[in-house]
C-alpha cells in the first residue's frame, strides 16, 4: 500500500569541538522523489513491525509540543517553521539533560489508510566505506534504518476524531538501559497511555478463562490457542494491530457465548491494540525460569511425553532432545 508524503524535511544534530550537541537546520522541504519514496517507504515499514512500542498522549502542560502542532494543523506555522522550532525544543531539552545525541532529525506528515500521521525520528548517520563506479574506494555515509531507536508518531486523524483518546501517540522506547522518556517524551509534551505489553497479557488469561467457560476438552483448547496465536503473528507480521472482533470470529463460539462478548463484559482490553511478541509464547507454551534454571515446552506436550507431579514438585521429561542429552552424557 502506498504512502502519500505531504511534508518531509530533516535538519541534523551533530557534536561540536566542545563536544556540544548543535542544530543544523534546513530551510526547505526535500522534493519528493524515488530516493526520498523509499526511504519513507522502508522507515514506514521498520515503524510499524518494530516490536515494544508503547502510546501516549499529550500533557497538559503550556507552550508544550502539542501547541506546534496545533499551529501546524491550523496552517497558522508552517511545516519549515514548525520543523525549526520543535528541532529547537529537542535540543534546549538535550542541553538541560547534558546529554550528546548526535544523528539526523526527520520530521515528515504523511497518509496511509486514509488517516494522517505526523512520524518523527532522530536516526543514526553511520560511516562506511564503498566502491565508486569506477572501482575506487571511497568514504560514504549512510542511515542506519534497522537500528531506529528514537522514533514516535503521531496519529494526526485519532487526535483529531478522538481527542481524548490515550493512544493517539506511539514511540519506540529506545535504547537498551535507557528509556525514550529521558528526554524525548519530554521533548514532545508527551505521556504513557496505553501498555500493549498489559493488553497482551491481559488477552491471553481471557482466552484461557474463555476456554473453561466454554468447558472445551484439552485438545480444543490447544486448538483454540493455536488458532489466537497464529491470528496474532499474521497481524504482527503485516505490522497491524489485533482487532478484538477478527479475533473473535476467527475463535467461533457458542450461540449465546463468542469472544467479543465475552472480554468486552469481563475484561479492559481495548478494541484494537499491537500485540506484544514476547507474550504469546504463553499461548502455546509452558515457560519458566529462575535459580539457574530455564525451562520451555509446547503445552501438548504435558501429560504425554512430560509429567507434572505438584506433590514433590517435579517434572518427568521421557524423550530429551538430542542436543541435550549429548551434552548431558559428555558432562
Amino acid at each position: 500500500m502506498s504512502l502519500d508524503i505531504e511534508h518531509i524535511i530533516v535538519h541534523s544534530l551533530f557534536l561540536d569541538e566542545q563536544g556540544q550537541t548543535q542544530l543544523n537546520t534546513r530551510e526547505q522541504e526535500l522534493d519528493t522523489g524515488p530516493a526520498v519514496n523509499d526511504l519513507m517507504g522502508e522507515l514506514h515499514h521498520i515503524y510499524n513491525t518494530k516490536a515494544g512500542k508503547v502510546f501516549g498522549y499529550f500533557n497538559e502542560e503550556e507552550d508544550s509540543f502539542r501547541d506546534l502542532v496545533r499551529r501546524v494543523e491550523d496552517e497558522s506555522l508552517s511545516f519549515t517553521a514548525f520543523s525549526h522550532q520543535a528541532s529547537q525544543r529537542l535540543l534546549d531539552e538535550l542541553t538541560r539533560l547534558d546529554m550528546n545525541e548526535p544523528g539526523v532529525l526527520l520530521f515528515v506528515r504523511y497518509q496511509w489508510l486514509g488517516a494522517h500521521y505526523l512520524l518523527i525520528a532522530l536516526l543514526d548517520n553511520k560511516d562506511s566505506v564503498t566502491v565508486t563506479d569506477k572501482l575506487d574506494v571511497s568514504h560514504a555515509s549512510y542511515l542506519d534504518l534497522g537500528k531506529m531507536q528514537l522514533a514516535a508518531r503521531l496519529d494526526l486523524t485519532e487526535l483529531r476524531t478522538r481527542p481524548d483518546s490515550r493512544r493517539y501517540f506511539s514511540f519506540i522506547k529506545g535504547r537498551a538501559g535507557r528509556k525514550v522518556s529521558d528526554f524525548f517524551l519530554n521533548f514532545l509534551s508527551c505521556v504513557e497511555g496505553m501498555d500493549p505489553k498489559a493488553q497482551s497479557q491481559g488477552l491471553l488469561k481471557a482466552v484461557d478463562e474463555f476456554c473453561e467457560a466454554r468447558q472445551l476438552s484439552q485438545e480444543e483448547k490447544q486448538e483454540s490457542k493455536a488458532l489466537v496465536n497464529k491470528y496474532c503473528r499474521e497481524q504482527l507480521k503485516e505490522g497491524e494491530e489485533l482487532e478484538m472482533r477478527e479475533l473473535s470470529a476467527e475463535l467461533g463460539g457458542d450461540n449465546d457465548l463468542d469472544f467479543y462478548q465475552f472480554v468486552s463484559d469481563e475484561y479492559q482490553l481495548e478494541d484494537k491494540f499491537p500485540v506484544d511478541r514476547s507474550a504469546l509464547k504463553g499461548l502455546t507454551k509452558y515457560v519458566g525460569s529462575g535459580g539457574g534454571l530455564t525451562i520451555s515446552f509446547d503445552q501438548k506436550l504435558l501429560g504425554e511425553r512430560i509429567q507434572y507431579d505438584e506433590h514433590t514438585d517435579t517434572l518427568v521429561i521421557k524423550g530429551l532432545p538430542p542436543n541435550l542429552k549429548s551434552q548431558l552424557l559428555k558432562g
